[in-house]
């Protein structure tokens, strides 16, 4: 097969191209999930090796080393002087290897680790290229002292309007409160998280979520930990639904069958932690289901953009039962990266992962983060008995609020009896300046509370 380049993507390496010419040495190059790094990536390494170059082509997971390979294969790249490898093997193996006059970073938002620094300290004289689509570490760590320039292609919006990756719907709870997790290393407290979602009332509401919005669709469940991950699986095969648990410490050959098995749609739902993440190349996700609560942004795109593979006629579904958006926005918000590890935006969460606004279960009205709610003294204390009653949260669909707003129809009821539900009563009270302490009266009054 031939390897030709989309227009973007050959917009994108003219403008690397362009980096070079200008003097930059190793250039940072953002390009969305799904726009098709590795292929573009080939390309250069085909195009350097022609000039007579020698190519390190590095990775950092056993699954991204075989879909490259696979990639070089499908288009008969030939690789007399291209390396294809892991970091961790080259980093320790590095007098192995031919030296290298151009290095291929993969997903090069990791390369401020110790292993990836020991490659880019030992040959100072070679070019480097990093791509990723997330140029973010949660860590802090900038990219700004490895990378000289930031290249940045398309958008995943932009690519959602052009027609070369799928569009989406995305649910979230009408309430989710997290503010009482802890958090290590900057993110959220794995195992903590995992004992506050692993509850059947939580898990009989992921189901049938599951089964409302995405029944049947191929699958991907992101979950807090391996016993969460495990636990999901069994849930929703209880429900005839085959799903399957695998991590990191599963047998390679088991896990290609395990991936060879999804792709044949054998296997209808994968659940996991972090295993089908940065990198991960399977078309056939039509939904992901988000169990696991992040602080990383980069992460959170890598796995919720994991279902925006194009194909002709899908609309993805996204189910996110934590909230995610509402620390990081929807995932193809338009973003500002930088190499110095500032990413802008507005979260939902302070710095210590407490909640910078609340909703009350109790009256729904939205507060500043104090746990007793201003407007009916509500305590808004996550006990175990609320996480039971999580099960009757409804998830509701998540829309870019520009959108929403050039859409929107503002209702005007005649009397307060015209409004049959509380989302009616809160437009009743927006359109006359009402306090939301008439929206309480109103429930109140009508026992719905």
């Amino acid at each position: 097969m031939e390897l030709r380049l989309r227009n973007y993507q050959e917009k994108l390496i003219n403008k690397v191209r362009q980096a070079f010419i200008d003097g930059y040495k190793n250039p940072c190059i953002v390009l969305g999930c799904g726009g098709g790094k590795t292929v573009l990536f080939s390309y250069m390494a085909k195009q350097s090796q022609d000039k007579g170059n020698t190519v390190w082509f590095l990775v950092h997971r056993r699954e991204l080393l075989d879909q490259t390979i696979e990639t070089f294969n499908r288009f008969g790249i030939e690789r007399k002087t291209i390396h294809i490898g892991m970091v961790g093997s080259y980093s320790r193996n590095l007098d192995k290897y031919p030296k290298p006059d151009f290095i291929i970073f993969d997903e090069c938002h990791f390369s401020a680790a110790k292993t990836w620094q020991r490659i880019i300290d030992k040959f100072p004289d070679a070019k480097i290229a990093g791509l990723t689509a997330t140029p973010s570490r949660l860590d802090g760590k900038p990219l700004d002292k490895i990378y000289d320039s930031l290249i940045v292609g398309d958008s995943a919006k932009t690519l959602i309007k052009n027609g070369y990756l799928s569009p989406y719907k995305y649910y979230a709870p009408t309430v989710t409160d997290l503010s009482s997790l802890t958090k290590k290393r900057g993110d959220f407290d794995k195992e903590q998280a995992s004992e506050l979602l692993s509850t059947r009332a939580v898990f009989g509401d992921v189901v049938k979520h599951y089964k409302n919005l995405a029944d049947g669709k191929q699958t991907i469940c992101y979950c807090s930990s391996i016993k969460h991950s495990k636990e999901m699986a069994e849930e929703f095969k209880t429900e005839g639904i085959n799903a399957v648990h695998f991590d990191g410490d599963t047998p390679k050959k088991q896990r290609t069958k395990i991936i060879k098995d999804f792709r044949n749609k054998k296997i209808q739902i994968l659940c996991n932690v972090d295993l089908i993440s940065v990198g991960f190349d399977c078309p056939d996700v039509d939904c992901c289901i988000l169990l696991r609560p992040t602080m990383s942004t980069a992460l959170y795109i890598q796995q919720s953009n994991r279902a925006l593979r194009f194909r002709e006629g899908k609309v993805a579904i996204i189910l996110d039962h934590v909230n995610n958006y509402e620390r990081h926005g929807l995932p193809d918000d338009e973003r500002e990266w930088s190499l110095n590890n500032k990413l802008e935006g507005q979260p939902s969460y302070q710095e210590n992962g407490e909640l910078i606004l609340r909703q009350c279960i109790n009256c729904y009205n939205v507060f500043k983060s104090s746990r007793i709610c201003p407007y009916c003294g509500f305590e808004n204390e996550l006990q175990h008995q609320e996480i039971e009653n999580i099960k009757g949260i409804e998830l509701r669909e998540i829309k870019d609020k520009k959108e929403e707003e050039a859409k929107k129809i503002v209702l005007d009821y005649r009397k307060p009896e015209d409004c049959t539900n509380v989302e009616e009563l809160k437009q009743f009270a927006k359109n006359r300046n009402y306090k939301s302490g008439w929206i309480y009266f109103q429930m109140k009054s009508r026992g719905w509370m």
